[in-house]
């Protein structure tokens, strides 16, 4: 499985789910999953995230990490609307926790042995985790 370079730009939340939902139309999604990578086990509040959206068919494509509270409130409202697209268009939803070294590798460099591996590892998660995420608390 060939990733090709991450869509969409570190850091920019709706600029990166502009990316994906234009590769992506409704037509394209059936049967497909969005896995959901973070480097954050059990603290929400601070995780960024990336994403991988397989769908049949059509190449996987690995989104630049993007989501999530560690880029702020546009970076929750991104995550929420990525989960919604996801759950509205029928991509089965999952999660996978990488530390954060395996994290910023796998997005900088996506290796076609650790993609397969993130897969393997992935675990089916709700909807409601991404779209009820607590803001980003000041330290």
């Amino acid at each position: 499985m060939k990733i090709d370079e991450p869509l969409g730009v570190p850091g920019a939340p709706f600029d990166t789910l502009q990316a994906v939902q234009e590769v992506f139309t409704s037509e394209k999604v059936a049967g497909g999953q969005l896995i959901m990578i973070t480097d954050q086990h059990g603290r929400r509040d601070q995780a960024q995230y990336a994403a991988l959206i397989r769908v049949p068919g059509h190449a996987a494509e690995l989104t630049a990490p993007a989501f999530g509270p560690q880029f702020g409130e546009s970076g929750v409202l991104a995550l929420r609307d990525l989960a919604l697209w996801a759950d509205t268009h029928g991509l089965v939803i999952k999660e996978t926790v990488l530390s954060p070294g395996d994290f910023t590798r796998l997005v900088g460099e996506p290796d076609e042995a650790e993609v397969m591996r993130l897969i393997a590892a992935a675990n089916p998660s709700d909807v409601g985790i991404y779209t009820t995420l607590p803001k980003k608390q000041d330290d």
